[in-house]
Parts: C-alpha cells; sequence; structure tokens
C-alpha cells in the first residue's frame, strides 16, 4: 500500500497525517521531532501547572 502501519491503525486524521509525514523523515530528524515534542510537553505542563 505504500504507507506506513501506523497509518492504517491511526484514530483521527491528525494522528494518521502524523504517521504520514513521520514516515518521510530520516531516522536522524524523527529522532529531533520526538525530542522537540517532548520539549514542547515539558513546556506545555509546566505552564498549565503554574499558580
Amino acid at each position: 500500500m505504500g504507507v506506513p502501519l501506523a497509518f492504517l491503525y491511526a484514530q483521527t486524521n491528525t494522528k494518521g497525517a502524523a504517521a504520514l509525514t513521520w514516515g518521510e523523515l530520516s531516522k536522524p530528524e524523527q529522532r529531533k521531532a520526538v525530542a522537540d515534542l517532548k520539549a514542547r510537553l515539558t513546556q506545555s505542563v509546566a505552564a498549565r501547572d503554574k499558580p
């Protein structure tokens, strides 16, 4: 089919698009994307938890 397996199991269009995009990234780009997402999540949680 030419699509990542994760695309077939995606529960939303956004997750499907992410799976397709992910499949186009090189391994180093994937590692950087994961690091960037983790940093964004950390910042989001910290901002949400501020009194």
